[in-house]
């Protein structure tokens, strides 16, 4: 996934991870985590609450950058241009692999006969 043969399992590892592919940006490392964690979880929830799912994991990704440069201008004076940076970087990436991988096709069927499960529960 993204170009690296392994990925984090656990917050440690992924520090570790982002600090050996991502150097430089240690202090917005905390903020893109939460932003990602954060964005996943609203995607959850307007899967299950909304029925709203996602066509493409870039979605997590774009949305959690606009709230970080949304959230730069809380950071302190010294981490604005730092956090705005941070958030400009995953966003090109997923830009630069959504042009390699191609849009997504919709299909209409995969989630059609869902609303019926939904009622069960």
């Amino acid at each position: 996934m993204l170009g690296f043969d392994c990925g984090p399992n656990s917050i440690w590892q992924f520090y570790a991870w982002i600090h050996a592919f991502l150097p430089g940006f240690n202090e917005v490392h905390t903020v893109g985590l939460t932003t990602i964690y954060w964005e996943i979880w609203l995607a959850r929830n307007r899967a299950t609450f909304e029925k709203k799912w996602i066509n493409t994991p870039f979605e997590i990704v774009f949305t959690a950058c606009a709230f970080i440069k949304y959230w730069a201008g809380l950071q302190k004076p010294g981490m604005i241009e730092e956090t705005k940076k941070g958030a400009e970087m995953p966003k090109e990436n997923a830009s630069h692999m959504l042009l390699l991988c191609g849009p997504p096709i919709p299909e209409t069927s995969d989630h059609a006969d869902e609303g019926e499960k939904w009622e069960e529960w």
